[in-house]
């Protein structure tokens, strides 16, 4: 990981971040303040599941896999991101442990500001703050939502699965009876 030192350059990048397109040049420059710009090589790791966070990461260029272990230490993917998309965000709210492991799949720039720094923008800008907020509430919301969609195609696949089972076990029981 390389921290980038000149991170104002980064304005009309940061822009096309949902988050932060609601918000004017100035209000942009400030959070650019607040912020550090990282840059990380394909394969690096930005976010491990199980560490205790405190941060929300922006991706400005390349792509990241969101994954998780299983019961049995598996790694199993949840989804990927890239340019644009936000993640962490949880990790302002609450001081909880990440539920997932961000690793890089190519190589790939992020702005991440602390909790404690989005806090002091929210303090002394908070109508700039407020659209972060109302953002980053919308973000999770949409989350939430993707994950109901998936838990409900789960769920149905659950039900699609019994009802093939009972299609099999009436097929078998048909052919074991002789016909007439």
């Amino acid at each position: 990981m390389k921290q980038e030192s000149n991170i104002l350059q980064y304005l009309p990048k940061i822009k096309n971040i949902q988050i932060f397109h609601w918000l004017h040049e100035d209000e942009l420059q400030k959070v650019l303040l607040i912020s550090s710009i990282l840059h990380f090589k394909k394969g690096g790791t930005i976010v491990s599941q199980g560490d205790i966070g405190n941060c929300l990461y922006a991706i400005i260029k390349g792509k990241i896999e969101v994954s998780v272990k299983d019961l049995k230490e598996k790694k199993v993917v949840i989804c990927t991101m890239q340019q644009g998309e936000i993640f962490g965000e949880a990790a302002i709210f609450l001081t909880t442990k990440r539920t997932a492991t961000i690793t890089c799949t190519e190589d790939t720039s992020v702005i991440q500001i602390s909790r404690k720094d989005l806090l002091y923008f929210f303090k002394s800008y908070p109508h700039a703050g407020n659209k972060l907020l109302m953002m980053m509430i919308l973000n999770l919301l949409n989350k939430l939502k993707h994950a109901n969609e998936d838990l409900v195609l789960e769920k149905q696949s659950d039900v699609d699965l019994d009802y093939v089972d009972t299609l099999i076990h009436d097929f078998i029981a048909e052919t074991d009876t002789p016909s007439d």
